[in-house]
């Protein structure tokens, strides 16, 4: 199965995506753990930039790094029988991209195109103050991370959830956060066939 951990710059993906990995794992599972963008040369160029590259350009480079990981890491992990969590998949290229004006449902077809669509989503749902805080901590902000942008892509990513999205609270403590997830995660693991 393919699970995908989705939210704002700051909602805590990381964290809870290796969260999911160990209650999976736990219960017997074998798991991988994949993060977008990649190590591929065009998730390379991502990471790298220091300046925000113009829309269309973001997403040609997502699409490829998207390609490379799907045929490289996440296909041949689910053929082996393994769940896959995803930190970051393509609703954050989805709510990303639209927010600097791509229409969400050209971006929402070329992804499905090449990547398999997930499971589950666990959006991390968290007020882009709370995530900006987060960030600061953390130390220097990337081009990406703009309080104005984030209330942006926030929206975006809560109007393009779809029916397998199942939308967390994440501006809580941890501790309840995960509680939550948990909750979630056994009533997939419950309904898988």
């Amino acid at each position: 199965m393919l699970i995908a951990v989705e939210g704002i710059d700051g909602a805590g993906k990381t964290t809870i995506s290796s969260y999911i990995a160990e209650l999976l794992r736990k219960r017997g599972y074998m798991v991988k753990v994949f993060k977008e963008p990649s190590n591929s040369e065009y998730g390379r160029k991502i990471k790298n930039s220091k300046d925000r590259l113009s829309p269309e350009e973001e997403l040609e480079l997502f699409l490829k790094d998207r390609d490379i990981d799907v045929r490289d890491n996440i296909k041949p992990a689910l053929q082996k029988g393994f769940f896959v969590v995803m930190d970051r998949y393509y609703l954050s290229n989805i709510a990303y991209q639209s927010a600097r004006g791509i229409d969400a449902r050209l971006i929402r077809e070329r992804n499905e195109k090449i990547a398999p669509k997930p499971d589950l989503t666990i959006l991390l749902d968290v007020e882009p103050e709370i995530a900006m805080e987060r960030l600061r901590k953390r130390g220097e902000l990337s081009p990406f991370e703009r309080l104005d942008y984030l209330r942006e892509v926030r929206k975006r990513f809560l109007e393009n959830a779809d029916e397998k999205t199942v939308v967390v609270d994440a501006s809580k403590p941890l501790d309840k956060v995960m509680e939550d997830v948990k909750k979630i995660i056994d009533e997939l693991i419950k309904a898988k066939p």
